[in-house]
């Protein structure tokens, strides 16, 4: 009766070779730490300084305990400041507490890997919003506020 032979087990690297391979390419424990740390606030800047100011601005990098932000305009950056308390908050709730403590808010260009799509080029169907409000009245609760809501949308 024939043998079959089940799947090769994989090699195992050991953490040291893993380590060597890490400090050969000059990352550290602490760089991965901060890597990481910078693509989760990354990945949900726009749910922290909301979809405005994730179009005019991004995570940088993280050195220490403070992240360091890019904006595209002076005015952003002071913007920015006034939502330093709701950035902390946030990255306290998604990191952990005491990994970011502070914030530093540059003007710059801010990367090309994503196409940022900025209102002037959102295609021209009339009202610019409009679809954001219905949205929004869709949702509302209070039958006051959603009478006033609906009338701002037919004034328009």
């Amino acid at each position: 009766m024939p043998t079959t032979k089940g799947p090769e087990e994989p090699e195992k690297i050991e953490i040291s070779d893993l380590k060597d391979l890490l400090e050969d390419l000059g990352w550290s424990e602490e760089n991965i730490h901060s890597q990481v740390s910078l693509r989760t606030i990354a990945q949900r800047w726009s749910d922290i300084v909301g979809p405005i100011f994730s179009l005019e601005s991004e995570p940088h990098s993280i050195s220490g305990d403070t992240l360091i932000i890019i904006v595209s305009h002076a005015a952003y950056k002071q913007e920015l400041f006034f939502l330093k308390q709701r950035i902390l908050s946030h990255s306290k709730r998604l990191l952990g507490m005491g990994v970011l403590r502070a914030i530093q808010v540059r003007i710059g260009n801010l990367s090309q890997k994503e196409r940022r799509k900025t209102f002037s080029e959102a295609p021209k169907t009339g009202l610019v919003g409009k679809d954001d409000l219905l949205k929004i009245l869709e949702k509302e609760t209070d039958p006051i506020a959603k009478k006033r809501l609906l009338e701002l949308i037919e004034y328009l």
